[in-house]
């Protein structure tokens, strides 16, 4: 929605907007109520849901959170609720690319260095599942292409 405005700012600099250029603002208003709302239910939810993420996993894939003799599942809950904060503050605003830019491609090489990537992979297999069910359907539609994106791109 930011990068939005500041491109309709240069884009209508000297003119008016025209119908099509001010879309953008009709449909985030339209969808605003439902955002905040999931919004509010992820945040109040989320270490349940971490949780859930969590015992899902474990219970297909029982060693994956162990690295020697390492646990990492603190790590890992803590490292995806991060993502999961960050991707839930983007659907807020609407602003996926600063999401993939800023935070998703710096998290891809993380995962990598560290490698977590299948604890990662494994994790984001599931989350969107999981946060889906703590949603309306209404909410669930805004929410889910953010977590589809993070699917991509840590997977």
């Amino acid at each position: 929605m930011l990068n939005q405005l500041a491109r309709l700012s240069l884009e209508s600099d000297g003119r008016y907007a025209t119908p099509i250029d001010l879309q953008f603002i009709r449909d985030y208003v339209a969808t605003v109520d439902h955002r905040i709302s999931a919004y509010e239910k992820i945040r109040d939810a989320e270490y349940q849901i971490m949780y859930e993420v969590t015992a899902q996993v474990r219970s297909s894939q029982p060693n994956i959170f162990m690295k020697g003799d390492v646990d990492l599942t603190t790590m890992a809950q803590r490292d995806c609720g991060h993502v999961l904060k960050c991707a839930v503050a983007a659907m807020l605003i609407d602003d996926l690319d600063r999401l993939r830019d800023g935070l998703l491609l710096w998290h891809q090489t993380i995962i990598h260095a560290v490698q977590t990537d299948k604890i990662s992979q494994a994790m984001w297999r599931i989350l969107p599942d999981v946060v889906q069910r703590y949603l309306s359907p209404e909410e669930a539609a805004i929410i889910l292409p953010v977590l589809r994106l993070n699917q991509a791109l840590l997977c």
